[in-house]
């Protein structure tokens, strides 16, 4: 059995907005080794919540299947802009690389950030400027295709060819503009990277569709792939989706459109589609065949790494040396962590370490008798975060700046900080930045409730403001 990439397949995460899938991450997985597939493209309605359960699965079966690729994808609704009673093509969108997948997040969030109603649904839209947008600063790190018969492609094509055989030449024109604009925007996007899918269908609109896209294929110099679209896994399963689909009030047509969306071998691919190429065997083969382009193209990688935290701007503080009694800058021998990040090469460094010193000056307290007890906590806080910062090969200074920097842009806004983790008002750290309000020296809060050395973790919030 000659083998083949599966480039549109879903699963239960695209029901996120409406019922559609029944297909489990691992279950997809499985049957798609069973049958022979070299790999297949996670492709859930505007969702990427199915990426890190499959990458999991995949890890524990890579050993017995090392040269099976797992491609992560979304399915986009791609529009001209936001707005209601509109029509929400389907398009396919596949991350060649991890640069590719961070492209995919950023669509996904952009689109659900402005989603909206419309007819009692939930929609969440990409316009094509934004999509123009990310696909061009993260230039050559997708694949697209024309998705189903729900893309815009096969959708213009049928209302085309529909014009032209009753002699509308008015509305052929019109629809033939939007077919060309549309290839055009896609080619200038995406260039090679982008392809024609049909499917193998045995529908009247099916067929009609995939015989004009080859058309527009052939003309365009696009090479057309196929896509199975897989909301069930095998035939035998479409009752089952059918019973799914009309578990809701109401009854939802399935049986020309969902009829043939389960995953299949390259034999019943090819058969089924060369049925709708009038026969045509070898050119099912070759557009079967196509989808191998499409996997050579995606590299491995991971969605997984070590725990990081995010930076923010910070103020580029001068790097200094301690400056003693007699005024000769040198490190302070009682406060070595504190004197290195003075001078330290890290901005969020010197920035952390300044902003509570210069706190600690406005606040008199070096100019007191309790300069060393706070000196001697602020020292003791620099080294847990230093040795944390070690374990997790991260940066934990940046976790307090960071907090700081969005706790001043709400109170800013004149909104409030919500309640968070109590013990972390244990930080002098906290408390000389205006994270937390409560002096944990006078209040004799030990720091190490907060963070310690054998307490190893990201995991920590900030109490209210």
């Amino acid at each position: 059995m000659k083998p083949y990439f599966g480039s549109h397949n879903h699963t239960i995460y695209s029901n996120l907005r409406l019922i559609d899938a029944i297909n489990k991450p691992k279950d997809l997985i499985d049957k798609a080794i069973e049958l022979g597939l070299s790999g297949i493209a996670i492709t859930d309605h505007e969702c990427l919540s199915a990426h890190v359960e499959a990458e999991q699965y995949m890890q524990k079966i890579k050993e017995q299947h090392p040269d099976f690729k797992l491609a992560f994808g979304n399915e986009i609704y791609l529009v001209n802009e936001r707005g209601s009673g509109q029509k929400y093509y389907h398009f396919i969108l596949i991350a060649k690389d991890a640069i590719g997948h961070r492209a995919l997040r950023e669509l996904s969030s952009r689109a659900w950030m402005n989603s909206y109603v419309d007819r009692r649904l939930e929609r969440v839209p990409t316009t094509k400027q934004e999509l123009a947008e990310i696909v061009n600063k993260f230039k050559g790190h997708l694949i697209a295709t024309t998705a189903c018969i729900g893309g815009e492609l096969p959708s213009t094509a049928l209302i085309y060819s529909r014009a032209r055989l009753v002699g509308d030449n008015q509305n052929a024109l019109y629809y033939y503009k939007q077919i060309n604009d549309f290839l055009t925007y896609c080619l200038n996007l995406f260039g090679e990277d982008f392809y024609i899918e049909c499917a193998p269908g045995t529908s009247k609109d099916q067929i009609a569709a995939n015989q004009i896209c080859r058309k527009i294929a052939e003309f365009y110099k696009i090479k057309m792939i196929v896509g199975t679209d897989a909301h069930y896994l095998t035939k035998d399963m479409r009752p089952v989706h059918k019973a799914y689909l009309n578990s809701k009030d109401g009854d939802r047509e399935i049986d020309s459109f969902y009829e043939y969306t389960y995953l299949m071998n390259y034999d019943e691919v090819t058969n089924l589609l060369a049925n709708t190429f009038n026969g045509d065997i070898d050119f099912a083969c070759q557009v079967t065949d196509n989808t191998l382009e499409i996997q050579n193209k995606i590299q491995e990688y991971s969605l997984f790494h070590k725990q990081d935290i995010p930076k923010v701007e910070v103020k580029d503080y001068p790097k200094k040396y301690w400056i003693t009694t007699n005024g000769i800058g040198e490190d302070n021998p009682k406060y070595p962590h504190l004197s290195k990040m003075l001078h330290d090469d890290d901005i969020q460094n010197r920035y952390w370490v300044n902003q509570c010193i210069d706190k600690l000056y406005d606040l008199g307290i070096l100019d007191s008798d309790k300069a060393e007890i706070y000196l001697n906590e602020l020292e003791e806080e620099a080294r847990v975060k230093t040795v944390i910062s070690e374990k997790l090969e991260t940066n934990m200074f940046r976790y307090p700046n960071t907090l700081q920097h969005y706790i001043d842009l709400i109170w800013e806004c004149g909104s409030m900080v919500g309640a968070g983790r109590g013990s972390s008002c244990a930080a002098l750290n906290h408390y000389l930045m205006g994270i937390t309000q409560l002096d944990p020296i006078e209040w004799e809060l030990p720091f190490f409730r907060y963070l310690n050395d054998e307490r190893v973790e990201l995991g920590i919030l900030p109490s209210c403001k």
